[in-house]
């Protein structure tokens, strides 16, 4: 379809008429602090900087080994990098970042230069997954952690705190805030499956806030921050403050055609008998999985408005997608309605029913389909190999008899596609 009108007609029907993804391989690189610089709280032990060769399973354990064999056995590769000992940072323009999937801030406390954070944010914007962690014994302050991490934040509007406080992140509780995503309810979008992360937690936390997003980036808190923030506002302990709406124990920003997660802790992914919790509680590995798939890539990316629909909500796409096979899940629709995907072949903004028509070029609608009682409705496309890379972005429609116009826009989502 080549033109507005085969959308309309669509539109005009709903009006009237009415698999689990293989984890892709690839490359994680950790960073890791320098041997000394760490555990100021625990005495000062280089074990508090949770190396991926430490598999110990002893009581109080700080160790990333079970994580990265977690990893292995999904098919990545696994490396760590070590910030040297008199005090210089990991020089990440000679990592060769191009074949890097994820690439992880762990126990990385030195300060980095402007040069530094442009690398790693063209890496995000080229389509690489970046994930921050922090955690008071991965420095020798206070600071020294959260302090480090923040200059690759900045450019997503993300602010990481200071260490306090512990709590477990429940779904039953309304702590997950996105009733469908890839990392909390897995790649396939399907909610009640074998992936889903109903619960995960932390000891001594230390949550991201969301500030003005700048151009170009898109955040979304997953999951909530409870309880104290601790603020990293001061050279030591900085000040404590009740966990507001723009605070996150998981959120995400997308830029370019990557992603950037911030994990609340780092006790989450200590090997069995870890302090405070570790990756056997919980769903804690499920978690695991599903971030490092997710930030893996392919990221594809939100763009645009949803209408507001009759009920106050407003419809939200999500996608994840393999070489084989895109999986599409909407959310916040109205429940048991007529609805359908319509997918384009590039971005769009026209004005539509009320809302925005988000996609265009070549454009075609998937099947037709009835929302479920919580507004969601899935749906997948098979992938034909190309020589060629190409774009699709998709937008579903849906069935809003309250509305002016009887039609329910969400946003969109734009996937790419390499031969």
């Amino acid at each position: 379809m080549n033109s507005r009108r085969p959308i309309l007609a669509l539109a005009v029907a709903l009006t009237t008429g009415l698999s689990l993804a293989t984890p892709q391989s690839g490359r994680v690189v950790f960073v890791r602090g320098a041997n000394g610089t760490g555990g100021f709280l625990g005495g000062g032990s280089d074990e508090q900087l949770s190396d991926i060769g430490n598999f110990s399973t002893s009581n109080g354990n700080h160790g990333f080994g079970q994580l990265a064999q977690t990893l292995s056995a999904e098919g990545y590769t696994v490396e760590q990098v070590i910030e040297n000992t008199s005090g210089a940072p990991v020089d990440f323009a000679a990592l060769d970042l191009a074949n890097v999937s994820v690439l992880v801030l762990a126990s990385n406390n030195q300060t980095y230069s402007p040069a530094d954070v442009q690398t790693v944010t063209n890496f995000v914007f080229g389509g690489g997954g970046l994930l921050v962690i922090s955690d008071a014994n991965w420095g020798s302050d206070w600071g020294k952690a959260p302090s480090s991490d923040q200059p690759f934040l900045d450019p997503y509007g993300l602010v990481m705190s200071q260490d306090t406080s512990t709590y477990v992140s429940r779904a039953n509780q309304g702590d997950h805030l996105v009733p469908v995503n890839p990392v909390l309810t897995g790649p396939n979008l399907t909610l009640n499956a074998s992936d889903d992360v109903l619960a995960f937690d932390g000891e001594g936390v230390s949550p991201l806030t969301v500030g003005p997003t700048p151009a170009g980036v898109q955040v979304q808190i997953l999951a909530r921050a409870e309880n104290d923030i601790r603020v990293n506002d001061a050279p030591g302990a900085g000040s404590l403050r009740l966990a507001g709406p723009a605070d996150a124990s998981l959120v995400v920003a997308y830029y370019g055609a990557g992603a950037v997660a911030g994990h609340f802790d780092r006790n989450t992914f200590f090997n069995t008998n870890g302090a405070g919790t570790d990756i056997t509680r919980f769903d804690n590995s499920q978690y695991a999985r599903n971030l490092f798939r997710f930030l893996s890539g392919p990221v594809p990316q939100p763009y645009g408005d949803a209408k507001v629909n009759s009920q106050g909500g407003q419809a939200r796409v999500v996608a994840t997608q393999t070489d084989t096979q895109l999986t599409l899940s909407s959310y916040d629709a109205l429940p048991g309605m007529l609805t359908y995907f319509a997918v384009g072949s590039e971005r769009n903004s026209l004005p539509f029913y009320g809302g925005q028509l988000l996609v265009g070029g070549d454009l075609f609608r998937l099947s037709f389909g009835i929302t479920d009682s919580a507004g969601v409705w899935t749906d997948r496309v098979s992938l034909v190999p190309s020589t060629v890379a190409y774009t699709l972005t998709v937008q579903q429609l849906y069935r809003d008899p309250g509305d002016a116009t009887g039609i329910g826009l969400s946003s969109a989502v734009e996937t790419r596609h390499l031969p």
